[in-house]
């Protein structure tokens, strides 16, 4: 028997269900088991192109992880969390223990947390909330970037979208998973229309095939007038990339408790070369595995579209 309530069991499948992942394709489902919560990697959705992988998946997953543990905090509970190999995480809950303000916090910025497809205001942050965003992320084994020589980083992401639009596999499976749902009541999974920008990288972060390409003068330009950050780890494990997605998590949601927005960009680390390139041109200290850019809303941002909660419950004998 659960060591909680109907209620808390909610509580937990809400703060799951709002974490971000590839695509909004969701791709997770818990199982509870007594003291211990497992955060299952549902392998059956599939972004053969975009993710063939499965990369970003288990970034999604772990974004996910975090909420989880964060709303087992926000519980009043101790929690243990821990990377699997059969599943993405398992949350063993512990004795009654109140969170700590700071985690409070962060659970509370998970119904504001936005994807920000858009150009930012240019109200600036300032150096103590993007050194706060940079440390949230900060952990063993993974490094947070600003990174440097943005005219190489531009060039490379010129390349990079001109190679995704011109790419009609890519563009058939991102129609796919293009959501024509609006509203803040939507239902369902992708990514919705409204929320997909019609500007070049980094700003589209998602690339269409009519996505424009500014000379690497103009990209260079408009990467100079964001807040960006690379996260990298020292080795491409599955427990790396399960704590990357966690990282950036946490990073996200503390600037979403700054009230600033944020959005991710991985479609270029799946070209052949890009991530060995970036890390030459750019000198990171290890494999990136997404970039994060932030700063002040310039609009307001609908959440995207969740699946119905009970979803998030596996039925009997496996995954939907």
């Amino acid at each position: 028997m659960t060591v909680l309530t109907t209620e808390q069991l909610g509580v937990l499948a809400r703060a799951v269900s709002r974490a971000p992942s590839v695509h909004n394709s969701q791709p997770w489902q818990l199982l509870v088991r007594g003291t211990e919560v497992d955060l299952l990697e549902r392998r059956d959705v599939a972004l053969r192109r975009h993710d063939p992988s499965g990369r970003d998946r288990l970034l999604s997953c772990g974004a996910a992880a975090t909420n989880l543990e964060l709303a087992v905090r926000a519980l009043g509970r101790d929690c243990h969390l821990e990377w699997k190999s059969d599943a993405a995480a398992t949350v063993t809950v512990g004795r009654p223990h109140p969170a700590s303000a700071h985690d409070f916090a962060l659970y509370r910025a998970i119904a504001r947390r936005r994807s920000h497809r858009r150009p930012f205001s240019p109200e600036p942050v300032t150096e103590t909330a993007r050194a706060a965003v940079a440390a949230a992320g900060e952990t063993a084994g993974l490094h947070v970037v600003v990174p440097g020589r943005l005219d190489k980083l531009a060039e490379l992401l010129g390349f990079a979208t001109r190679v995704l639009r011109d790419d009609r596999a890519y563009q058939r499976e991102l129609e796919i998973w293009t959501a024509h749902t609006r509203g803040w009541g939507a239902i369902g999974d992708g990514v919705p229309e409204a929320a997909l920008s019609p500007e070049a990288l980094p700003v589209a972060g998602l690339v269409r095939w009519d996505t424009p390409v500014p000379d690497d003068v103009v990209l260079t330009r408009r990467l100079a007038a964001e807040n960006l950050l690379v996260l990298c780890t020292e080795t491409d494990t599955r427990a790396d990339r399960l704590t990357a997605g966690a990282a950036l998590q946490r990073g996200w949601l503390t600037a979403a408790s700054k009230a600033l927005v944020g959005s991710v960009i991985t479609q270029p680390l799946h070209l052949t070369g890009f991530r060995a390139r970036l890390v030459s041109e750019l000198a990171l200290p290890g494999v990136p595995q997404a970039i994060f850019r932030f700063g002040h809303p310039a609009v307001p941002a609908a959440p995207s579209p969740r699946l119905p909660l009970g979803e998030l419950f596996p039925p009997p004998g496996g995954t939907r």
